[in-house]
């Protein structure tokens, strides 16, 4: 874990345009300097920052039929207080179980059933990981559940 510790932060102050997107006229900001590939990686990235300032890579790989998407928080179980030990735990279950859009608790596992994808989270020492996966045409669908979990009151700071 201390060799993290000493990498340098990139600069994310510099490099990015405004834009807009094509069906929701939604603000963010997309990098336009330069990004370093493999010769043999035939994916394309975006690198975007959102307006509430979260960094997000995006990788189009045209060879696939399942979309996925992931989030990891800087919160893991060394965060949790002395006399509530696995509270990190316990609220990366929480966020499954509905939101103030999608209240029924087994809608998000329904929905990915129903589409044959995958959902997981785990949490670890430093920070907690959610995911999903689902076909390519289910994908906005998905992230409109996926992202109301982390919208909802239950899942701030304090």
């Amino acid at each position: 874990m201390d060799y993290f510790k000493n990498l340098p932060l990139p600069d994310w102050t510099s490099g990015f345009e405004a834009r807009k997107t094509a069906t929701t006229e939604l603000p963010y900001e997309e990098y336009v300097g330069p990004m370093e590939q493999s010769a043999s990686d035939s994916n394309s990235y975006k690198l975007i920052r959102l307006p509430n300032n979260m960094v997000v890579m995006c990788v189009h790989d045209a060879d696939t039929e399942m979309s996925a998407a992931s989030l990891s928080v800087g919160v893991g179980a060394n965060m949790d207080p002395e006399e509530l030990q696995g509270l990190a735990h316990f609220l990366e279950h929480m966020l499954f179980m509905g939101t103030e859009k999608y209240p029924d608790e087994s809608e998000f596992s329904s929905f990915i059933s129903e589409h044959n994808g995958e959902r997981n989270a785990y949490t670890e020492f430093a920070q907690t990981t959610f995911y999903l996966d689902v076909p390519n045409g289910a994908m906005e669908e998905g992230l409109d559940r996926f992202s109301s979990f982390f919208t909802n009151p239950l899942f701030k700071k304090d």
